[in-house]
């Protein structure tokens, strides 16, 4: 078995606590320092799992040498900056969603990566449940033929988070609303069921309609809902729909289609032809934990190298698409990805 990789999360909201569990499930990993800029909280936490070190200063955990992996789950504005920081300290890490605030951003990102020759993954869960393993696991054996359209669904019908002091509405500090809040799990699951093609284009539109559900004095200057359409360098094509208010109802779909079949999900369903004949198929779907399943994933791939799920320069790509949606509708043109 190999040496126990030294963990260090940074941010202990509900995103870090789940890392965490993640970590303690894991023969491959000992949490050995947890940091929150609430002392008290990171103390708590430390005590209930045994964990030596606590700080609320992220810069000072890392000079501090006793990590070799961490985990960013922190508001939108801090993941790049603090992601960064880590791997110019020599770190390895897995940064929650998004990558970044936009593309610049998770460029950076990927170029300090492969200068220190680190581990850079990020935290889209979905890849790791049961549903979506099967899934593509189906697709990679060719079972779907030639994948050429995608749809990829995250309403709310209404659910605008706020955060603390209201980071959620605040471009600053989120880089956009539903879109990069929700949108990118449902965009990243049909892409990578996809096959993760390269994106050529994007069309898009977002609005903002419910600001009057939020409390009064409330800044807000994100959308509420966007919606895209993504062409790639392979002809498919994939439809984008997310939202945290809208009047319609709420629920998340994710929809792919080939020239031999096609999957839709929630609830999974593969539809297929056999002589013929039109069948549709309900699989039974392995009960998995994603948390665990995304830091076990990230951990293996520092162990070994290998380039994780999501990667570097996936985020980059995952980013090009939001920027894309968030230009065209503030153009109302296409946008071209190079």
């Amino acid at each position: 078995m190999a040496k126990k990789i030294k963990v260090g999360i940074i941010g202990l909201g509900w995103p870090g606590r789940e890392h965490l569990k993640g970590y303690l499930q894991s023969a491959r990993a000992e949490v050995v320092a947890v940091c929150d800029a609430n002392e008290e909280l990171a103390s708590g936490i430390a005590r209930e799992h045994n964990i030596p070190f606590v700080y609320s200063d992220h810069k000072a955990m890392l000079q501090a040498g006793e990590v070799e992996a961490v985990s960013v789950c922190l508001p939108n504005f801090l993941h790049a900056p603090i992601s960064l920081d880590a791997l110019r300290a020599g770190c390895h890490v897995i940064c929650e969603k998004p990558p970044a605030l936009d593309a610049k951003q998770a460029r950076s990102l990927a170029n300090a990566a492969k200068k220190g020759g680190l581990t850079l993954m990020y935290a889209l869960c979905q890849r790791f449940t049961g549903a979506a393993k099967l899934v593509k696991d189906y697709v990679e054996k060719g079972e779907l033929g030639d994948i050429y359209f995608g749809r990829a669904v995250y309403h709310r019908r209404r659910g605008i988070p706020l955060g603390t002091q209201s980071w959620f509405t605040d471009k600053k500090r989120s880089g956009g609303g539903a879109l990069i809040d929700i949108g990118v799990h449902a965009l990243d699951t049909a892409w990578w069921l996809m096959g993760s093609p390269k994106p050529v284009a994007v069309s898009g539109s977002a609005y903002r309609k419910f600001e009057h559900t939020l409390p009064k004095g409330t800044h807000f200057d994100v959308d509420d809902s966007a919606f895209g359409l993504i062409r790639f360098d392979t002809g498919a094509t994939l439809i984008l729909e997310c939202s945290w208010a809208l009047n319609l109802s709420g629920g998340s779909v994710t929809q792919i289609a080939g020239s031999k079949g096609g999957i839709e999900m929630n609830p999974l369903k593969i539809l297929t032809e056999r002589d013929g004949v039109q069948i549709d198929i309900t699989p039974h779907v392995p009960d998995t934990n994603a948390f665990a399943g995304q830091t076990d994933h990230f951990l293996a791939c520092v162990q070994t190298g290998r380039t994780p799920l999501m990667g570097p320069e996936q985020g980059v790509q995952l980013m090009q698409m939001l920027d894309g949606i968030y230009q065209s509708a503030a153009t109302g043109r296409e946008v071209r990805i190079k």
